[in-house]
């Protein structure tokens, strides 16, 4: 009878068991909703989905793509090249040079920037061979101490000036830039460096640099010398090194090119045909260099692509001016600060903006030699800069502005 009687409570038990675990969890799908941030409830099945008419999870949305997503903010500058009188201005009583003073009004933009680019328009192969200007240069090796003190980080170093003291100045000038902890890209030592590559803020960077020619000088260097040391415009090998580099994986190209005519307000046929043809194999953004006066800026729209085009930035510093060679657009330059963006995902990497900042040169005589001075034209002529400006110099500002931007965006 007792085997009976406890087989009997045993299967009441089981039962209750399982009836009383089914009923918790009807009670637990009863309670379809949570609690949101405003206080009301919610179904559980629908807070679980995207509700394109609920304002508070769009926001969170956005938050969540602006934490992920990766940006990175370049600073591209024109040419920079060291005339006599600008190593003459350097020079201090105890026979050294100091080129900081130049470049002091635009120094808090370089350091802004994630990552600051310029060419290198002379080359620095030692005081033992003479330090000139035009035609071919040959600068202190203090000019670098500065650029580097400014805050650049690459030095585009293949223009029609590279072989201005043979190899011995491409090799030197590499290792200088080297010894200053900087970057160089467009010329090479024992074998041939076709591109960089940079990765800042999780951004991986390409950069290639080309030169439409060497000033005739090229005979200084062997054909195997001359095709492994300096980048030269040539379709084929800009080609393959585009390919190379895109087996690198870099989420984004770009190309500074050394092209066009000096002196000229627009870009020739050949600057056109040049950013077209790079446009169609993969490259995102082309800086020109070389005219010495800021041409346009432009978008080359493709059914699968975009790249912006800035076909000349102008001069950074120089002592190409009105005064010296008639040609005022040459003391106008053009700072150009890109911010490119990696989606969070990972899958595409843009320009999320482009922001042009005109420069002006201000050369002054002061009793004994030049000195020289870059100026943001904008905040100088808010007065926003800690100098006083005479009118002439004002007017000259004015000019300035209003002929860089025409020719960018005319």
């Amino acid at each position: 009878m007792k085997k009976w009687i406890t087989i009997a409570v045993l299967l009441i038990s089981i039962v209750m068991t399982f009836s009383g675990m089914s009923l918790n969890s009807d009670k637990g799908m009863d309670k379809k909703s949570v609690e949101t941030d405003s206080g009301e409830n919610v179904p559980i099945e629908k807070s679980l989905e995207a509700d394109p008419t609920d304002k508070s999870q769009a926001s969170l949305s956005e938050q969540q793509d602006t934490k992920e997503n990766s940006t990175l903010k370049i600073l591209a500058a024109g040419d920079l090249m060291f005339h006599l009188p600008q190593i003459y201005s350097s020079r201090t009583s105890n026979g050294a040079y100091d080129f900081n003073p130049p470049f002091r009004y635009i120094k808090d933009y370089l350091l802004d920037a994630d990552l600051a680019i310029a060419n290198l328009e002379t080359v620095t192969a030692g005081d033992e061979l003479g330090f000139s200007g035009y035609p071919r240069f040959n600068s202190p090796v203090a000019i670098l101490d500065a650029i580097a003190e400014t805050g650049f980080d690459i030095l585009v170093t293949s223009n029609n000036h590279s072989l201005d003291k043979g190899k011995v100045g491409v090799e030197k000038t590499i290792k200088n830039i080297i010894d200053r902890e900087m970057e160089y890209v467009g010329t090479s030592l024992d074998k041939r460096r076709p591109y960089i590559i940079r990765e800042e803020n999780g951004i991986k960077i390409g950069l290639l640099s080309y030169t439409y020619g060497l000033n005739g000088l090229d005979s200084l260097l062997s054909d195997e010398e001359r095709d492994r040391m300096v980048n030269i415009v040539d379709q084929d090998k800009m080609a393959a090194d585009i390919q190379q580099l895109k087996t690198e994986n870099v989420d984004f190209i770009i190309a500074y090119m050394h092209w066009g005519n000096q002196f000229h307000k627009n870009p020739s046929k050949e600057q056109e045909d040049l950013a077209a043809f790079l446009s169609e194999r993969g490259v995102d953004l082309i800086l020109g260099t070389h005219p010495h006066i800021v041409q346009k800026i432009e978008e080359i729209s493709l059914a699968s692509s975009r790249t912006q085009v800035i076909y000349s930035m102008g001069n950074l510093l120089s002592n190409q001016r009105y005064d010296t060679i008639g040609v005022a657009g040459t003391e106008d330059g053009v700072l150009v600060e890109i911010e490119i963006v990696k989606n969070y995902t990972g899958q595409y990497t843009e320009v999320k903006s482009i922001r042009t900042i005109p420069t002006w040169i201000d050369r002054r005589w002061d009793g004994n030699s030049y000195s020289y001075r870059i100026l943001p034209v904008e905040r100088a002529l808010e007065g926003n800069l800690d100098i006083e400006i005479d009118e002439e110099t004002m007017d000259r500002l004015k000019k300035s502005l209003s002929n860089t931007n025409y020719s960018l965006y005319n």
